[in-house]
């Protein structure tokens, strides 16, 4: 089926980025790769949890519904094919928001803090805070030398951010196809169409219970049963 192969194929490239945001939410725990003494020292998006929850976990669901669609050949959800192929698709729809809303905190979680910066011993009056201003710093890395410690905690908070920022606009723009395509699969129910990753089928030569006669094929004959 198009719409689960599709569905298939969103879902295993949502599973490695999810791992990418878990991993880059956890390093930043280790400033410039180091153990913290204080954990107050931590700029404070860290524990907002935007890789681990948002881009992480609330990831993993979508991406285990899309891949489970084209396992059972839609034809229901969890495996009973009493739900329907198209409450199936239906049901993979609010999946893929549940995954643009959690893929878009983590965006903006990762946005601000680079904006923001880190947070670091300033080297003005030796005390914990927040040296850059609007994200002046990143346009001008003389301004990095206002943070003492931890080192390197500046290009290492912008690295990962930044991957969650990428992550994060990925993993939006794929779960807004799965809405698409879960839309799609959800009215088209159990026929076939040009699907993703290769898979050309012809679309829809036969439809359930002749719910969409001759909508794509008007000159083809159907036979209802």
């Amino acid at each position: 089926m198009c719409t689960g192969s599709c569905a298939k194929c969103l879902g295993g490239t949502l599973i490695p980025l999810a791992v990418f945001g878990l991993l880059a939410n956890i390093l930043l725990f280790f400033p410039g790769g180091k153990v913290i003494d204080d954990n107050d020292h931590l700029s404070d998006e860290v524990w907002y949890f935007g890789g681990i929850l948002g881009s992480g976990v609330l990831m993993i669901f979508p991406a285990l519904v899309f891949l489970g669609l084209k396992n059972n050949d839609c034809c229901g959800c969890c495996g009973n094919e009493g739900c329907g192929k198209r409450f199936a698709m239906f049901t993979s729809t609010i999946f893929a928001v549940i995954g643009v809303l959690g893929a878009g905190y983590s965006f903006i979680v990762s946005a601000v803090s680079i904006n923001r910066g880190p947070k670091c011993l300033l080297s003005q009056n030796n005390t914990w805070g927040y040296p850059f201003h609007e994200g002046d710093y990143l346009g001008n890395s003389d301004l990095w030398s206002r943070c003492q410690k931890p080192s390197d905690v500046v290009p290492w908070n912008l690295t990962l951010f930044s991957i969650l920022l990428i992550v994060g606009a990925v993993q939006i723009i794929i779960c807004a196809i799965q809405v698409i395509n879960g839309l799609l699969g959800t009215l088209c129910g159990d026929c076939q169409c040009c699907g993703c990753c290769g898979e050309v089928d012809i679309c829809c030569r036969k439809t359930h219970h002749g719910l969409f006669p001759n909508v794509l094929f008007p000159n083809s004959i159907y036979t209802v049963g």
